[in-house]
C-alpha cells in the first residue's frame, strides 16, 4: 500500500496544476475583459497601425497602473487625455502622460502588461511593449 502512495501523490499534484494552467494567463484571443466603464481611444502601435477601440481596457481595469519613483500609482483613464511610450528599458517601458488638465506625468509600465478593446472587425490584445500611443476620445 505504502508503495502506490508516493506515485499517486505525484500524479495528483501534477494533474492538479495542470488545471491550473488558465490562471493569470492571458484571455482567449476572441474574449476581451469587459471593464466597469467604456473608454474610447485610438490605439498605435509600434508599427504605426492606428485602430480605433471601445471598452479599452489595462487587464480589464479602467486606469493605468505602474511606477512612479519607488512607489506604485494607478491613474485613473477619465484623467487621461493622450499616453506616449517609449522603448522598453529591461522590464518596464516609460510612459508619458497626457491628463486632461494638461499636465504632464511620468511613470514605468511592465512590459508585459495587456491592455484589450474591441475594434469594429472583432477584438483586440495587445502587450504594453508593443504599444506607441494611446489617444482617448473625449
Amino acid at each position: 500500500m505504502k508503495r502506490f502512495l508516493a506515485p499517486m501523490a505525484i500524479l495528483s499534484s501534477f494533474l492538479f496544476l495542470m488545471g491550473m494552467g488558465e490562471l493569470g494567463g492571458t484571455a482567449p484571443p476572441n474574449k476581451v475583459p469587459s471593464p466597469e466603464k467604456n473608454f474610447s481611444v485610438k490605439v498605435t502601435d509600434r508599427e504605426g497601425i492606428q485602430t480605433s477601440l471601445s471598452q479599452f481596457s489595462q487587464g480589464g481595469k479602467i486606469f493605468l497602473a505602474g511606477k512612479r519613483g519607488s512607489a506604485t500609482v494607478t491613474v485613473p483613464f477619465e484623467k487621461i487625455s493622450q499616453i506616449q511610450f517609449q522603448a522598453a528599458e529591461g522590464n518596464e517601458i516609460p510612459a508619458k502622460l497626457t491628463l486632461k488638465t494638461r499636465e504632464g506625468l511620468e511613470m514605468r509600465v511592465d512590459k508585459r502588461s495587456k491592455f484589450y478593446g474591441k475594434a469594429d472587425f472583432g477584438t483586440f490584445q495587445i502587450d504594453a511593449k508593443d504599444l506607441k500611443a494611446v489617444s482617448f476620445t473625449p
